[in-house]
């Protein structure tokens, strides 16, 4: 295994070591946001808003609160991680989607073996906190467990792969010296030859 490899395999699980800690930091900041810190701020509306505020503290719209705070949690890191990576020419679309799909199996493996913890309740609070932004979009496939789950996986990731591509795209507009560099789309870089040869003719 040659170096450059070496450091990209390096990278890689490094940065997928971090993102899913940051993903499960998150989860548990969501579900304590969506089940105790959003129902006690709804407690302040007027009595005369008890319609609003009972549909404020239905689980499905708590878990969607819990879904929204770490979808936001999620733009803000992987927008800074993606002009990161554009400014140091580290930028690879194989790479980010490669991170992103093993953070989405590790966070959903624990999902196959949920029937397997059910002792004095512990599997239960275990996997109501682990997948709490799950939660509405169980409901709306008709409590399928496992396809809700992956879809609100989608939902989270596909957040923060959309967040990391608008940074890229973002700062390369704003250094577009960058795209000569050779490491970004191979397209570019040939289509920026075509118009050079045309130049010269």
């Amino acid at each position: 295994m040659g170096s450059e490899e070496y450091d990209w395999l390096r990278f890689v699980v490094g940065y997928t070591a971090a993102r899913l800690g940051l993903l499960l930091a998150l989860v548990v900041f969501g579900a304590f946001t969506g089940a105790v810190l959003f129902p006690s701020l709804v407690t302040f509306l007027p009595y005369s808003m008890v319609g609003v505020k009972n549909f404020f503290t239905q689980p499905d719209v708590k878990s969607a609160v819990g879904t929204v705070v770490i979808c936001l949690f999620l733009i803000w890191v992987f927008f800074d991680d993606g002009r990161k990576h554009t400014a140091y020419e580290e930028w690879s679309l194989t790479t980010i989607l490669a991170v992103l799909i093993m953070v989405g199996m590790f966070y959903f493996i624990p999902a196959i073996f949920r029937d397997s913890f059910h002792a004095e309740g512990k599997g239960d609070i275990f996997y109501m906190v682990l997948y709490y932004p799950a939660g509405w979009v169980i409901d709306l496939f008709s409590d399928n467990y496992l396809i809700g789950i992956m879809f609100s996986i989608l939902v989270m990731l596909g957040t923060a792969f959309a967040a990391y591509v608008i940074s890229y795209k973002t700062y390369v507009k704003k250094h577009p010296v960058l795209l000569s560099s050779g490491r970004h789309s191979a397209d570019i870089v040939s289509d920026e030859t075509v118009e050079e040869d045309d130049t010269e003719e």
